[in-house]
């Protein structure tokens, strides 16, 4: 038996001594749902009915792959998404569990509070929780964390591989002039006049949303960033490389295979995640639950503040490989100067260990 199987076995026992009822905050890549499946063999059986809850359906993918791999056969699972949960909230079942817990939104936070008042067997499972999301999880769903599996721990015994993450910085195009509702000007020089409208409106009082939303899409649209992400793919042309973009247009501009929700050849996302192919570019796809095998480099041209997002998609390729035992992680993420993203940035990687970051 493997640490790993020790430590899924451990934390297993640990959330049945605890009630029953609770969050395991593992860190991605250590096998959650091999760690549900564990609690399911020591005290459920096969004939329970199990409701399992997840955020999209590559997820149910993956655990019905592990049902399958772990042997454990159950014709009473009822599979849904977050999004549907409400389907079920007058239903009473044995266990409860609700994968990538910290995704849900507030109307589903609002769906599990109805549901977890008639069931008490309540298995949340996630492996990137802010302290912002712990305490919300408290407050509305009475679900506290019960055992802690942190990515330091995990890289230190060995459970995932070790990793770097280098924060390659640009400065946003001010050559190449661009029709913004009329006005022709560079990428630099929007968002400079955009920041210079959300500080006056500040000032006057005046909401900002929707000037702020305008400057995120400078940012997910830069030219200079899309530029930077194409000279590493030319640098990387012969390894194997996931590209995490912020719009389908920046995605289908980098020169290789692409797949978002406007794609049509739906395979190139799943022979890529089997070990098929060099390069691919995703929107919005395959931050969580997926395996990509193998994979050692992810370059990640857009992100938002959100420290529980970016953690998914750099922990994307920290999975152990056994016939690669030496593998280390690399993590390239296309950041501008601009302030206001150096900020999301900061902010996104709380989860990751600092003498780990290198800038250039």
């Amino acid at each position: 038996m493997t640490l790993r199987d020790r430590k899924q076995k451990e934390f297993a026992e640990k959330w049945m001594r605890n009630g029953k009822f609770g969050i395991l905050n593992l860190c991605p890549r250590f096998g959650k749902i091999r760690t549900t499946i564990n609690i399911l063999n020591l005290a459920y059986p096969k004939h329970a009915t199990v409701l399992i809850a997840y955020p999209d359906n590559k997820i149910k993918d993956s655990w019905i792959a592990d049902f399958v791999i772990m042997g454990y056969s159950n014709p009473n699972i009822t599979y849904t998404t977050h999004l549907s949960m409400w389907k079920y909230e007058d239903k009473v079942f044995d266990l409860v569990v609700i994968d990538e817990i910290h995704l849900l939104s507030e109307a589903q936070i609002e769906s599990a509070k109805v549901l977890l008042q008639s069931n008490k067997n309540v298995l949340g499972l996630t492996g990137t929780l802010s302290r912002w999301t712990e305490e919300t999880l408290a407050q509305e769903l009475d679900l506290l964390v019960i055992a802690e599996y942190p990515i330091h721990q995990a890289v230190e015994e060995g459970v995932i591989v070790d990793y770097q993450i280098v924060v390659k910085t640009v400065f946003l195009d001010d050559t190449i002039k661009q029709n913004y509702k009329g006005k022709m000007r560079t990428e630099k020089a929007q968002f400079d006049a955009l920041t210079w409208a959300i500080n006056s409106a500040e000032r006057d009082g005046r909401n900002t949303m929707f000037l702020r939303l305008a400057r995120m899409r400078i940012i997910q649209n830069s030219i200079a960033k899309r530029d930077c992400t194409k000279r590493m793919l030319d640098a990387f042309k012969d390894d194997r490389i996931l590209v995490f973009c912020g719009v389908t247009s920046i995605a289908d501009q980098l020169g290789i295979p692409s797949y978002h929700s406007k794609s049509t050849e739906k395979e190139i996302f799943t022979d890529f995640a089997a070990g098929k192919g060099n390069h691919l570019a995703v929107v919005k796809i395959g931050n969580t639950g997926v395996t990509y095998k193998p994979l050692n480099k992810v370059i990640i041209n857009y992100f938002d503040s959100n420290a529980q997002n970016l953690a998914q998609k750099i922990m994307r390729c920290t999975a152990m490989e056994y016939d690669n035992p030496d593998k280390k992680a690399y993590i390239y993420i296309v950041c501008t100067n601009e302030d206001v993203e150096k900020r999301w940035l900061t902010k996104a990687l709380e989860f990751f260990d600092g003498s780990k970051i290198k800038y250039v």
